[in-house]
Order: C-alpha cells, then structure tokens, then sequence
C-alpha cells in the first residue's frame, strides 16, 4: 500500500475512533479568524474544584485532514477532563490551501486566546500543556519550541498575550524533516517554502528541532517503536536534544506500537502511558488531579 492511501486510512479510522470518546461540553468556539476562516476548538469541562490547568490538544491528519474529534488524539480528553484539565481540541488551517507556517500560528493564537480568556472556565493562564499527535505532535513539538511573547502593541488584546507554554506531549510525532523521506503530505505541507528558500533552508526551518533551547518548557514523547511513518529516532533525537541543554524530557517508548493510539491497548504487556501521561503532567504542572478515569481497558497482560 503506498505511503498516500495509508495515511488516508489511517486518518479516516483515527475519525472512526470519535464516537468511543468523551461528548465535548462546548463545541466550536472561536479562538480566532484568519484570512476570513474561523479557528474554533471544542472545549471538555474538568472534574473537580479550584483553578484547572489547561491542555490543548491538537489532532492529527497529515496536515490535509482531521479535525478538532479525530479520535486517536481527542480520546486524550476522556482521560485529562477527569484529572481535572481544562481540556481543548482545537481545529486550524489545513494544507495545502494553508501551507506552512499558518497551522503554527494557529496553533500559538490558541494558547494566546486561552490564556487571555482562561478565567472564564476557572483554568490556569500560567499552565498550559499542549497534547498533538502526528501532525498535530509536529504542531505541538513546534509551537512549544518556538512559542513566544506577545506583540504589546497589537489592536487586539489576544494577540498582546504570550503563546509560551508550560508543557509539551507529543505522540508519534515528527521533530525533524530533514531525516524522514518527503512524502506527499509533507509536500503539501512544505513545498511553497521549499521553491522560495531551496529544500535544505526549508526542511531546517519547518523542524522543531532547529528551535531548541535551554529554556524550552519540559517535553514528554510517547512513540511506537513498530511505527509505520515515524521513526523512533524522531522521539530520542529531539530527547537527546534537549537533555544536552539541560531541559526535562522523557520518551515512552510503546513497545510494537503502530501508527496512532487506536490499536495501543489491544497490544500485550503495553505500558500505561496514559497514567504515566497524567502523571507526568501533574508533576510538571503542579497539579494533583486523579488519575484512571477515562482509560481504555487493556488486553490481559502475557504472562
């Protein structure tokens, strides 16, 4: 099967998956307009009491499809919602119409938008996570390490906002474009930057791993080591990065773990890397919300 039709396979089971996930409370709110088109996201309302931290999850597709329910990352919402996040699965432009950079920046105007307005669903300005995966983990490794401050002198006050986050997971994402073959999604995504600056000058300026530095906020990567587009060495490079310059990161590596994280909890002996997930942001985040609700019920463990 070529690379094309898989992907588009797999974007339309990731789509399937939406109807095993959580009703969002809120659905379509805007959180921006570009070029006429309005940026919506759908929000789940925490459990539990006090200021929520807030996660941005942002879906994958092939930077072509997908949406704000594509189920393989909008299930992170079942599990986060019920640990007390304020959870967001945000939409944004999609390739090739808007090539990029504009899904970056749409991914940034979110955590501006939230951070300005984050007191209307008592959650945190100064804890947000960002949760992609596949495109939407390119997104969120990409918009983590570049994410900046605001503009003080914008007309509109979102956009004065800093778009820093405090905390980046990523599943099965990519970090760099410059050692993975190009594929047609990714010419979607890169080819008018390709024939202004050359293929070289793109590909390091379109990866996230050109953007790293010591003040990065802490990464978590979580990455099938059987995965069909990306290679685990997408997750331990961007690791290995980071770590040399002195910030936190992990990778949890899914042992025959495939593309998505549909099939994850079929797997024998698959780690728990939603409550490793949970976990791992609640320590980063300074929050103590519970944790197990929402999972997906595992295969019995091979002995």
């Amino acid at each position: 099967m070529r690379f094309t039709q898989a992907l588009a396979l797999l974007a339309t089971s990731s789509l399937a998956l939406a109807a095993d996930v959580r009703t969002p409370t809120q659905e379509g709110i805007v959180y921006g307009v570009a070029d006429g088109v309005q940026l919506t996201t759908d929000y789940y309302a925490p459990k539990g009491s006090g200021v929520h931290p807030i996660a941005i999850i942002i879906h994958g597709g092939g930077y072509q499809r997908g949406d704000s329910k594509s189920g393989s990352e909008a299930y992170c919402a079942d599990f986060l919602a019920p640990a007390g996040y304020a959870v967001f699965s945000i939409n944004y432009r999609l390739a090739p119409q808007y090539p990029y950079p504009y899904m970056v920046s749409d991914v940034e105007r979110s955590v501006r938008y939230l951070r300005h307005n984050a007191a209307k669903w008592h959650a945190d300005p100064a804890r947000i996570a960002l949760v992609g995966g596949s495109a939407g983990g390119f997104l969120s490794n990409m918009a983590g390490l570049r994410g900046g401050p605001g503009d003080a002198h914008a007309p509109d006050p979102v956009d004065r906002e800093s778009a820093k986050v405090q905390a980046v997971v990523t599943l099965f994402a990519q970090s760099s474009f410059a050692t993975v073959p190009l594929n047609r999604d990714v010419h979607a995504l890169l080819d008018p930057l390709i024939s202004q600056k050359g293929e070289a000058a793109a590909l390091r300026e379109a990866s996230p791993i050109t953007y790293v530095s010591a003040d990065a906020p802490p990464f978590l990567q979580i990455l099938g080591d059987k995965d069909e587009y990306i290679p685990f060495t997408e997750a331990t490079n961007l690791d290995s990065a980071l770590r040399k310059l002195g910030v936190a990161s992990q990778v949890i590596r899914i042992p025959n773990g495939m593309h998505g994280t549909g099939g994850w909890h079929k797997l024998p002996n698959v780690p728990d890397w939603e409550r490793r997930m949970v976990e791992w942001l609640n320590a980063t985040l300074h929050h103590d919300g519970p944790i197990g609700e929402g999972i997906r019920k595992r295969e019995p463990a091979v002995p």
